[in-house]
């Protein structure tokens, strides 16, 4: 078996690896290895969003634009992977759980989007609480974005 190295995956091409796998007859081992170098890539991917935070927390108003944009490279990326989630979602096949999970996660983006967006208004005054709302934001959507992928 031919071991490829990757940076960044997303959630369809994980699926979509993992179903051949299940499909060309590997060994059980070789299934083993995949399963559990899967599982080391989606624990890195969730350490990298939860620390995307931890170097900007502490910025003060000064630094506002540089929180903001650390804040949307964030996003893009959960963009990406929510994009993933729904392209191999079906709501017809869906349980009544999975539904709620992604009402949930839907209402989560807005909510944090909302909050982003507030940023742009605060004051010096009100800039350690919208970024505080923007934090505690992200961590329901992460929340959100696992609980709707099973995690």
């Amino acid at each position: 078996m031919k071991t490829i190295t990757v940076r960044s995956f997303s959630i369809a091409t994980f699926t979509a690896g993992l179903s051949t796998f299940s499909l060309t007859g590997c060994s059980k081992s070789d299934r083993a290895d995949v399963s559990a170098k899967t599982s080391e890539m989606v624990v890195d991917t969730k350490a990298a969003l939860g620390h995307g935070w931890d170097n900007v927390k502490s910025f003060t108003f000064e630094k506002r634009d540089d929180f903001r944009a650390n804040a949307k490279a964030l996003t893009s990326k959960m963009d990406a992977q929510t994009s993933d989630l729904r392209t191999n979602y079906s709501e017809a096949k869906a349980s009544d759980s999975r539904k709620a999970a992604m009402t949930e996660l839907k209402d989560s983006e807005a909510a944090y989007k909302e909050k982003l967006e507030a940023l742009s208004t605060a004051t010096a005054d009100t800039w350690d609480s919208a970024k505080q709302n923007v934090i505690a934001a992200w961590e329901h959507l992460e929340a959100s974005y696992y609980k709707a992928r099973g995690d």
